[in-house]
């Protein structure tokens, strides 16, 4: 699938400096290309206990820059970023518990002038220009996040990380009966457990329950399906009614 380490949002010169430039990421949306009719991709399919039954016919919509990787890396950075606490804190020289009073006189010692311990150049000193409790979200308009989403769920199909399986276990919680079915399809660790939407919550706690102790392994509903999620993962596994909700909200991107 598309990767996200390469750093090829910056704008480059011809000597490759960057300094003294200002940062330019795309946004994803300009119209500076015509209209992509994606072929059809074809996708595993497999039953219930893992025997493989053929393959279904995925339709991708009518898309516009498509792979816009300048923006799938911003919305990722964007996800770490509210990930983070953004508590991390120093003390400036204001800040600091202690006497105000000057160390030593200012002549006549022989040492260097000093007029307070709270210095930054002192041991138990302030900090100069330390880290502050801060924010780490930014602006990211709701359609640059879903036209990510969606060039990350293509490079699923189109790059052949992806597969169906009929439906999966949700009587009960069984990370073994789990294990043991993804295994049959050829999947040992780091994939994305996709479920339709109109599934139940109850149903869809007992499948989070089976793989929760399963190494990166993730579980969320079509709705959740966002930039990271996909990107992190090796291979994205569907149920057949999460691959039809997926087909139809595709269909909905048609020319004009």
């Amino acid at each position: 699938s598309v990767k996200i380490s390469k750093p090829s949002c910056l704008p480059f010169g011809d000597n490759g400096d960057v300094d003294g430039m200002e940062r330019a990421v795309s946004t994803g949306l300009e119209n500076n290309k015509e209209p992509q009719v994606l072929e059809a991709v074809e996708v595993p399919h497999h039953g219930t206990d893992g025997n493989h039954q053929g393959s279904k016919t995925f339709t991708p919509g009518v898309v516009s820059n498509y792979p816009t990787i300048p923006l799938m890396k911003e919305a990722v950075r964007r996800y770490y970023g509210r990930l983070r606490r953004g508590t991390a804190s120093t003390k400036t020289r204001g800040e600091i518990n202690g006497s105000p009073k000057k160390p030593w006189r200012q002549k006549g010692t022989g040492r260097a002038r000093s007029g307070s311990k709270k210095s930054p150049i002192w041991r138990g000193g302030g900090v100069v220009f330390g880290p502050r409790p801060r924010n780490y979200d930014y602006g990211f308009s709701r359609k640059q996040r879903r036209l990510a989403t969606r060039h990350a769920l293509l490079s699923k199909m189109i790059d052949g990380e992806a597969l169906i399986i009929d439906s999966l276990p949700v009587d009960k919680p069984s990370t073994a009966e789990f294990r043991k079915r993804f295994e049959a399809v050829g999947l040992n660790r780091s994939y994305l457990v996709c479920l339709p939407t109109t599934m139940s919550v109850e149903d869809r706690r007992n499948v989070w329950l089976s793989c929760r102790n399963l190494e990166a392994v993730e579980v969320m509903p079509v709705s959740d399906l966002n930039t990271l999620s996909l990107l992190r993962c090796n291979n994205l596994v569907m149920t057949a009614d999460a691959f039809e909700e997926i087909q139809g909200i595709e269909a909905q991107h048609v020319a004009g």
